[in-house]
């Protein structure tokens, strides 16, 4: 296995240059992408993979759901390469070892590899559902190895139903640092699904922060595995570490994921010496890239004044230099040099937005609020139009009629089954990267609401709701996006 001194990591920052001499919030997007070592020599001996593997009696509902999870399954043990240490788990209100046959991890070659596949032919569906205590046998079998990065596939069609919740929590809280998690979701092509979005994101968020992805064509099951599988072997650093040092004229507000997937990181922090805070964010391969937010509250200076308020940098382990960028902004009176938005910052607070009224709006939808609803619903729908993401518009027209996408105007449908909302919850907090890449339409900036709207009861003010804790930006005011 490679060192963490053999893969490079890069670190780059976009933030505005100016802030209001009365103080304000400074938003910065951090960039972390590993890069392929010159001479790269990676032996496959420092990984380990559990594959939980859903037997509950739903995935015999129909029959074809757990069909395709063996299949998916062998061809995920046909993915690992020589010298890995895996096993396979099968979950239902029990944890179940399929392969190895006792509690160990096995280590893949020819031989293991069949032998899984031969053991997967007889998992079949039956009992309940505790993902905790899925999570909970993994932590231990990847407890044996831990000199390897651990890694989970936890593949399910249902809810945490023979758990109590707060079980659940308790079990996730038992594995952070200790592996990180892919989900997938299978569902039904019509759009509805008995997994719960919250459940699943919130596992998501505290191992890995990687993205939940919903499953509803079986066909394409495989390749999924395949690609989470391939992903996973290219990792070569164990705990990489995104530092936030700052002088006595900043204090973090809050640290978020906010590519590939959202993730509020700021309950994560480590103290790591005065005014400095370390954020674990995961192991690294080569291929990897992640965008975050860093939210720095910054105090009054004289109109003029031009300091350095902090430091960002990454880092994977005691054994490594960091990669460290300074943060240095001026202070002025002049409205039109504080106002202005970083592309970048601007880019991903608008994702930002279209989570949170979703989130809301569905939350509203439940609950019977069906003005709120529509307000909230109404947003995200104009976000999603703005920004060119039509297919997220698609995916809300389970819930709600489109009446004006540009204008936001929304009705709720009547009677909607709870189990459509699951895939819009977790793809909303799917993001595309900001970058030259992207196409124009997916960076302009979105229009402004047809009229003033509430936000968690209150109109807004500014560019920070402090009810629900986001960025918004509105156009329609002078000097919106100033934080």
């Amino acid at each position: 296995m490679s060192s963490a001194n053999d893969l490079p990591l890069r670190l780059s920052v976009h933030h505005t240059e100016c802030l209001p001499a009365d103080g304000a919030v400074l938003d910065v997007v951090a960039t972390v992408r590993g890069e392929e070592p010159a001479h790269a020599d990676v032996r496959h001996d420092g990984l380990a993979e559990v594959i939980l593997l859903d037997s509950s009696g739903s995935m015999g509902a129909p029959q074809a759901k757990m069909r395709a999870a063996r299949q998916a399954t062998a061809a995920a043990v046909d993915a690992l390469p020589d010298g890995v240490a895996f096993a396979v788990v099968s979950g239902t209100a029990l944890a179940t070892m399929v392969y190895p046959g006792d509690r160990r991890l096995a280590v893949a070659d020819e031989t293991t590899r069949a032998a899984a596949r031969n053991a997967l032919r007889h998992v079949a569906p039956h009992g309940g559902t505790a993902i905790g205590t899925w999570l909970l046998l993994a932590r231990r079998l990847l407890a044996t190895r831990p000199d390897a990065i651990g890694h989970v596939i936890l593949l399910t069609d249902g809810r945490n139903e023979s758990q109590r919740p707060a079980d659940l929590r308790a079990a996730v809280e038992d594995c952070v640092g200790r592996f990180t998690v892919d989900c997938r979701a299978i569902g039904s092509a019509d759009g509805v699904h008995d997994w719960d979005a919250a459940e699943l994101l919130g596992i998501a968020e505290a191992l890995g922060a990687n993205p939940v992805v919903p499953v509803e064509d079986l066909t394409g099951l495989t390749g999924e595995f395949r690609a989470v599988l391939t992903r996973a072997m290219s990792r070569r650093v164990p705990d990489v570490r995104l530092r936030v040092r700052t002088t006595g004229l900043a204090r973090v507000r809050f640290v978020k994921q906010v590519h590939p997937a959202l993730a509020d990181l700021s309950g994560r922090g480590e103290p790591a010496g005065e005014l400095a805070t370390d954020y674990p964010v995961g192991a690294w391969s080569p291929h990897d890239q992640r965008d975050y937010h860093v939210a720095l509250e910054v105090d009054a200076m004289a109109p003029g004044a031009r300091r350095r308020i902090g430091w960002l940098s990454v880092h994977a382990g005691a054994d490594t230099t960091p990669v460290e960028v300074p943060l240095t902004v001026e202070w002025t009176e002049d409205a039109l040099r504080y106002s202005e938005i970083n592309e970048s910052v601007a880019y991903y607070t608008r994702q930002q937005d279209y989570a949170a009224a979703v989130q809301r709006g569905l939350a509203a939808a439940r609950a019977g609020r069906v003005a709120e609803a529509e307000e909230h619903l109404g947003r995200a729908v104009a976000l999603a139009h703005a920004t060119g993401r039509d297919d997220d518009v698609a995916l809300l027209t389970r819930v709600v009629d489109v009446l004006d996408a540009a204008g936001g105007r929304v009705r709720l449908k009547p009677d909607v089954d709870a189990r459509l909302t699951q895939s819009s919850l977790v793809l909303a907090h799917q993001t595309s990267r900001w970058g030259p890449q992207e196409p124009p339409a997916q960076r302009a900036a979105p229009a402004g609401p047809p009229a003033p709207w509430r936000h968690c009861g209150d109109e807004q003010t500014g560019a920070y709701c402090e009810g629900c804790g986001a960025h918004h930006l509105s156009a329609d005011r002078p000097g919106a996006g100033r934080s």
